[in-house]
Parts: C-alpha cells; structure tokens; sequence
C-alpha cells in the first residue's frame, strides 16, 4: 500500500514520474521490420530478375517490304511470343530473296524469309551454308501485274516491253521458267532494276510495261493505283500455268543449325503460334494493326488483303487437311522443285536435298 501511495504522489505533483520508453521501443522495432523485410523483397526481386536469362537478340529479315503477308511474325512480336520464347526479335525489310540469302550467310541476320529457289541456286552455285527450315508458301506466289487499260493479254505479248525489278528479286531469277512455262520468247524483256518500292508508281506512271509481284500484293498495289485514278490486273499468277513447286520458306545458316538449334526452334515455335493466331484464327484486322503500329507507312486496306490471300499459302489445302503440319516439307515436293530449278536455271550441280532443307526444328510434323 505504502509503495502505491508513494507512486500515486510522485504522479499528482511530486517529482517527475520515469518516462517509459515502451511506445518509442515500439515504434523502433516496427521500422527495423518493415526496413527489414523491404529490404528482403528487395533482394528477392534483384535475385529474381538476376536469375531470369537475358533475351537473346534475333534479327529476322523479311524478303521485301513489310506488308501484310508478314502479319504472323509482328502478331508473336506484340503477343510477347517471341519474349516467352527468351528471343529478343528485331525484324528488318528485305531486298529480294537472293539477297537475303547472302545477308543470312554472311551472318547478317540469324533467320530469313526466302523463296526456296534462291537457297537451292546459293547451295549450287556459290556453296552458301544456308537452309531452310521451314516452308512458309507451300505453292508459287508470283505473279505478273499490269495497268488495267494495258494492250497486253497474254505473257508471249511481253516480248520487247520494260518491266520493274528490284536487286535479287526471285522472279528475275526464275524468269526462265516462267519463259518456258508461257511460250515468252528468251531474253526479250528488257528489266528496270529499282527498289521494290517503287515498282508500283512505276507501273502506275506508265515508267514500266508490267511489274512481276507476289499475287498477295494485289489489293495494295490496286489502291495506289486508284490513288491516281488508275487501276491495275493480274496478267497471270505462275502456279496457273503449272508452276506447282515449294516456294517461300525461312532460313538459317548451317552453323546455327548444328551448334545452336535451340534458339532456332525456339523461334519457329513462336512463329508459327503466331501464324495459327493470324492467320488460321482468322485475326487479320488485329494483325494488320500490329504492322501498322511497326510501319505506319503501311496501307491497312492493302495489309489485309495480303495477310488474306498470304494465308491461303500457309494454310493450303495438305495442311488444312492434316497431311503435312504447317511449314514441314514433303521430300518429294522438294525433289521436284529442286529438280526443276536445276535443269531451267543451269546450276552447277543438283543439290542434295539434305542441304537444302531440314524439318527437324519444327514443333510439330506429321
């Protein structure tokens, strides 16, 4: 009791009562805490994200000008498919087929978009270590374009006419068998060599007779023309007059190939999700958007009559069927296209097809 009371005084009026020291303790202990675990979540997130694999840098180069027929590749680039895959992918435009051949080869780029034709004549003629790795058009695309109000109505009534063409562009290059394959009489086209995209205003400005383009290019190349009052027609797509041969396919060196084919596959892995998505899905606006978003110069109306007809080629009929799984080749198909290529473009030696293609990256095959 006494010791209560002694207390009881010291706090009515006596001397100063002890400060306690328990809620400032408190307040210390709590901020050590949160400045401890802050510093925990901290360390976490910099062990996390030291622990994540760096994205390796890929270059893909196009065999032309984006436009929509590349709708599958910018889909898995604004999906974040390629980035799942641990590909940090960068897309460059082309210069023709045979070009990007040589970009691949020279270590340029890592994958390429190339007609089969231009792999098959670097291989024979020049022993470029590029193959491909998968087929993307499995029919010819070609196709020869014209003013709408042009005199000419077949291909022999090209004969001494000015057509555009862009530096390796695969239909010069393959130009003998279209001769063959239309009666065209040989060498009688005279070529008005200029990049690619300025092969349409050439045509529509009368500077050329004709301008040879993948048939997928139509509807674009129609809305330049109307522009200026102009229009334009197909004079022929090739496969109409029984070019049935592998076409457009992706390519890589043989270096890549045998020492590092995980990054590889890792590619066609995101690619071809992005085809199906695209392309087999039907999501051509929303595609078309993710190149535009990339190339603002790119005409909507023209992209997506492109990714249309472009997906028709991906997607034909053995695929849609099941026979074939997208991008695999069939050995016969191939043999025949090689074979072809070889006795109408005079290469050097018949290239076995073991080096002109593999399907062995691909993440499905039937």
């Amino acid at each position: 009791m006494t010791a209560i009371s002694i207390d009881r005084r010291a706090s009515a009026g006596g001397a100063p009562a002890p400060r306690r020291p328990a809620a400032r303790t408190s307040r210390r202990t709590t901020w050590a805490h949160v400045a401890l675990l802050a510093g925990g979540v901290a360390l976490a997130v910099w062990r996390f994200a030291d622990a994540q694999p760096a994205l390796k840098p890929y270059t893909l180069v196009l065999d032309f000008v984006p436009t929509g027929e590349y709708v599958p590749h910018y889909t898995a680039l604004e999906k974040g498919w390629y980035r799942e895959e641990g590909l940090d992918v960068k897309i460059v435009r082309g210069q023709g087929s045979a070009d990007t051949v040589k970009r691949i080869a020279a270590g340029q780029g890592d994958v390429g978009i190339a007609d089969i034709s231009t792999v098959i004549a670097a291989r024979a003629n020049t022993d470029a270590k590029v193959k491909a790795i998968a087929l993307w058009y499995r029919r010819p695309p070609h196709g020869i374009f014209l003013r709408a109000d042009s005199p000419i109505k077949s291909p022999k009534e090209l004969a001494g006419k000015k057509l555009a063409i862009s530096p390796g562009n695969s239909h010069q290059i393959l130009w003998p068998i279209f001769e063959k394959l239309s009666g065209l009489a040989p060498s009688s086209v005279t070529w008005v060599t200029m990049d690619a995209a300025s092969m349409p205003p050439a045509l529509i400005n009368g500077q050329t007779d004709a301008v040879p383009f993948f048939v997928v290019h139509e509807a674009r190349i129609r809305k330049v023309a109307k522009q200026s009052n102009q229009d334009i027609r197909v004079l022929v797509a090739w496969a109409d007059l029984g070019l049935d041969l592998s076409s457009t396919s992706l390519v890589a060196r043989d270096e890549s190939i045998a020492r590092e084919p995980e990054p590889l596959k890792a590619f066609l892995r995101a690619t071809l999700r992005g085809a199906d998505y695209a392309f087999r899905q039907k999501n051509f606006d929303e595609g078309v958007k993710y190149v535009v978003k990339h190339h603002p110069e790119v005409d909507p109306d023209g992209a997506l009559g492109a990714a249309q007809v472009a997906s028709r080629f991906v997607y034909a009929e053995e695929v849609v069927k099941g026979t074939v799984a997208v991008g695999q080749f069939e050995p016969a198909r191939l043999e025949k296209t090689r074979d072809t290529y070889t006795e109408y473009l005079g290469l050097k030696r018949k290239v076995p097809l073991e080096e002109i293609y593999t399907n062995d990256l691909l993440p499905a095959k039937k």
